[in-house]
């Protein structure tokens, strides 16, 4: 088995995962596979398939029982390419931008510009992408969010 690149062993420690949406409509950010396991339980559903990654951008391909319950991510052997997932970001929050345009009313009676809002979305350019996988919504468990995070949900992870 190879050796994990020195950026990979440099982020062993996080455990953080990163969920992008095939068709590019929608990323979010666990902070463990155990959390990303209690989603549905909090109601999130998702039409589509998903990709999983790690905070280097490694590939995490899914690991299922026998009865195919999701049991691990496990990182593949190719090396990580966060360039491939700094686009797949950008692809992201394009989206967001043109739903979020298309659909102001997701923004809910918050009294912000629209306009700052989304000049507020991470711009994924940042040279370490564990600091672009900083900037993204992320679950945090009883928690509502904030705008970019509630913004992702209506733009393609609905709460149901």
């Amino acid at each position: 088995m190879p050796l994990p690149s020195p950026d990979h062993q440099a982020h062993d420690h996080d455990q953080r995962i990163v969920v992008v949406a095939a068709d590019n409509t929608l990323c979010h950010v666990y902070e463990s596979f155990t959390e990303l396991l209690d989603e549905p339980r909090h109601y999130d559903t998702l039409d589509g398939g998903v990709e999983f990654f790690d905070v280097t951008g490694r590939r995490l391909t899914p690991v299922f029982s026998p009865h195919w319950q999701l049991t691990g991510l496990q990182p593949t052997v190719e090396p990580a390419e966060p360039e491939v997932l700094r686009v797949r970001f950008k692809a992201v929050m394009a989206h967001l931008d043109r739903f979020v345009r298309d659909r102001p009313e997701v923004l809910g009676d918050h009294r912000v510009d629209l306009e700052q809002v989304l000049a507020a979305l991470p711009h994924c350019d940042d040279p370490d992408l564990v600091d672009v996988v900083d900037s993204l919504p992320r679950h945090i468990r009883g928690h509502r969010g904030n705008l970019l995070h509630n913004a992702v949900h209506a733009a393609g992870w609905a709460h149901r």
